[in-house]
């Protein structure tokens, strides 16, 4: 059960922390697979500062679990 409930989680968060990122590098290579709005869009500063966000509350939840 635990397992489904982590799931339910991480693969979300993952998908906000590290799909903007990897969109911003495909629009600076040129590569527009497919959907052509999509790219752009995900590698918007809106979503790059949601990224940011999400990881430095990763951090900070991970950092407190270590040091208590």
């Amino acid at each position: 059960m635990t397992v489904v409930i982590q799931a339910i989680v991480y693969i979300p968060l993952l998908y906000i922390i590290l799909v903007p990122w990897l969109c911003l590098a495909l629009v600076k290579f040129g590569r527009n697979l497919f959907f052509p709005g999509f790219f752009p869009a995900m590698a918007s500063t809106g979503w790059l500062v949601a990224s940011g966000l999400m990881s430095l509350v990763v951090l900070f939840v991970v950092v407190r679990s270590l040091l208590r």
